[in-house]
């Protein structure tokens, strides 16, 4: 399988006054196509350093960020821009939906910035939210707005996902729904599947897991049968 994402060397370092924090200590990592990847490790280790990186919103001090075979240092500002808008999804904790806009609403948003989206209402009916379309983020649940979020960033019919701790805001059983709906993405859509979280379960239902522990790659473990969310107990 082609790789999809590669980092060499990275480094990123903080610099705030007469205080630098090395948040990455030169991580070396490749994701083929399609693999689902769990990023796991503590708060502070260096998880959402990395995935802001891998995401386009920040740039390494040191080392190269390779996307398909091109350096994200040699791309022109124009590029990086169709980079984050085409080949990118974002999931976050707190889902960052638009109150003032319907689930449908918010997901058609995120079509208008890529030429090759997904229809709005088959994503939201995809993922149990048909029903629900025509409700503002006031009118849901936490987990059917994280659904929303994740029916926004599927939409745009991106080539990466990644997800900062998208189940850390949910309960237990709204949380094992979100990660079924993921997987099922990864399995069934062919995405390159990023996770970051600093619960050890839910390492069990991907391809990898990456230990990050002070700014490195701690070790990386290979699951032969990933489990579904349904298997996983915390």
């Amino acid at each position: 399988m082609e790789t999809v994402i590669q980092t060499r060397n990275l480094h990123k370092i903080f610099n705030t006054g007469e205080v630098s924090v090395h948040a990455l200590k030169g991580v070396d990592l490749q994701v083929p196509e399609g693999q689902f990847l769990v990023l796991l490790g503590p708060s502070g280790s260096g998880k959402s350093t990395l995935l802001n990186i891998l995401g386009g919103m920040d740039t390494p001090t040191e080392g190269e960020f390779i996307y398909r075979g091109t350096p994200l240092q040699k791309m022109s500002k124009h590029q990086l821009t169709m980079f984050r808008r085409k080949a990118v999804g974002f999931i976050f904790q707190f889902y960052n939906l638009m109150p003032n806009l319907t689930a449908l609403e918010n997901v058609a948003l995120a079509t208008e910035l890529t030429d090759t989206p997904l229809d709005p209402g088959e994503v939201l009916a995809e993922i149990g939210l048909a029903d629900r379309k025509d409700h503002f983020p006031s009118q849901l649940s936490g987990g059917q707005q994280q659904r929303v979020a994740i029916a926004r960033a599927i939409a745009k019919n991106p080539d990466i996902l990644l997800c900062d701790e998208p189940t850390g805001a949910l309960d237990y059983e709204t949380g094992k729904q979100v990660l079924n709906y993921l997987q099922k993405i990864n399995r069934e859509r062919g995405k390159t599947l990023l996770v970051i979280t600093h619960n050890a379960a839910i390492g069990k239902m991907a391809d990898r897991v990456v230990h990050i522990k002070d700014g490195r790659i701690d070790r990386i473990e290979e699951n032969i049968n990933p489990v579904t969310a349904d298997e996983v107990s915390w």
